[in-house]
């Protein structure tokens, strides 16, 4: 039996979710990502009516103001998005157990062996669309390839709320017409190479030959023409725990105090560090992220000897981390915290101080229990708690 992997694609996903929960966002352009008192941060979604003002992903909110002044500007729900995620994903296993999120808002499902009992693609296709609808209200795009890279070009191109199957064997045909920004992994140096030798499309791409891509791209030109022909051999891998948790923000004003840049970092330490923990999970590689006023962006990193998941010992390795980076005399712009090397919480004990680590891990036991409860901001330390009772900062990624 021939390969068929289904991608699907929530439309204008963090938009499509508010608009859900409150009917007369309907119709109106949306901007997720802050509200209009915010000076910093970019655009992490919009709503169709929003884009047709050229509002896109990444996009500054100072841009997106300037593009569409009337537009409804909202900094968003992290926890409500990923509820509305676990939804689709619940779906998704109702057809194979082997489903990949590839985000929060798009996944990956080998569907081959799924064929017989749904009734074919179409079949399966129509099924996951109308139980999406019914368990989330939203809307989805959903295609149907032999490979996984072929499948994402076609949800693209079926957006929004739409469904497109390729047959086998139909995939360069697919590709042929489509513009060279089409294809995954063309960026735009690669594309103004492309460019520089005739090559506008992917069809032209595909019949390219083989000497000239090789002197333009070394041995990477023999992927380029692969994926131009359509051909691919990933795998779908079910989702598995994540390589690294990080949180960011970036201020709304330069800040020079490093009292302020401290408290905050420890802020995103609490935060990461509990989503790491929800996940049964410890790290072994701890990362200071900061972007300068100048937008110079440095990264400060300290590997551990053994992982842990306490924050008394991942807030010491910050603090010598911040030490470095406040050598470096100017404003700060955005500070992030990224706890990396994810493993399993099965480390060995310590052969001394081990009664100190299992205090603390005995405390935050307690803690998280509470932040289950009653939501994280109940319970935080005393420079976390320097900022507020609630924490609010420029990017909705702070309210995973």
């Amino acid at each position: 039996m021939s390969r068929r992997i289904l991608h699907i694609d929530m439309d204008a996903f963090f938009a499509s979710v508010e608009q859900v929960r409150n009917p007369e966002l309907q119709g109106k352009p949306l901007i997720i990502g802050g509200d209009k008192t915010d000076v910093r941060g970019v655009v992490s979604t919009a709503s169709y009516e929003a884009r047709a003002y050229g509002i896109h992903s990444a996009m500054p909110l100072a841009e997106a103001k300037r593009r569409c002044p009337h537009g409804i500007f909202m900094r968003g729900n992290f926890a409500l998005y990923q509820q509305a995620s676990e939804k689709v994903h619940a779906v998704l296993d109702t057809v194979s157990p082997l489903v990949e999120m590839a985000s929060i808002d798009e996944a990956y499902v080998d569907i081959t062996g799924s064929q017989r009992l749904f009734g074919g693609d179409d079949a399966i296709a129509a099924y996951i669309r109308r139980r999406v609808r019914e368990e989330t209200m939203l809307p989805c795009t959903v295609s149907i390839a032999s490979n996984k890279l072929v499948a994402k070009v076609a949800t693209d191109e079926a957006k929004p709320d739409g469904y497109l199957r390729i047959a086998e064997g139909d995939e360069a045909a697919f590709f042929h017409p489509l513009p060279l920004k089409k294809l995954p992994g063309v960026g735009p140096r690669t594309r103004e190479t492309l460019e520089t030798l005739g090559v506008f499309t992917i069809g032209t791409l595909a019949v390219l030959p083989l000497p000239i891509l090789l002197n333009a791209f070394g041995t990477g030109g023999y992927g380029l023409q692969r994926a131009a022909r359509g051909i691919s051999v990933g795998a779908v891998e079910p989702t598995s725990r994540p390589k690294s948790i990080s949180r960011e923000t970036t201020f709304e004003t330069d800040v020079f105090e490093w009292q302020r840049v401290l408290q905050v970092m420890t802020y995103l330490m609490e935060r990461a560090s509990y989503a790491m923990r929800t996940q049964d999970l410890e790290t072994k590689c701890i990362t200071l992220k900061v972007r300068y006023a100048d937008f110079t962006t440095l990264t400060f990193a300290h590997t551990l000897p053994e992982p842990t998941n306490l924050d008394s010992e991942i807030h010491a390795v910050l603090e010598k981390l911040a030490n470095k980076a406040r050598t470096r005399r100017e404003r700060v712009r955005l500070v992030g915290v990224s706890l990396g090397a994810l493993s399993y919480n099965q480390h060995q004990l310590k052969l001394f101080g081990n009664a100190e680590c299992e205090k603390w891990e005995r405390v935050l036991e307690r803690v998280d229990h509470v932040r289950d409860r009653y939501g994280f901001e109940m319970l935080r330390s005393a420079r976390s708690m320097a900022l507020g009772k609630h924490v609010s900062l420029a990017t909705p990624s702070l309210s995973r």
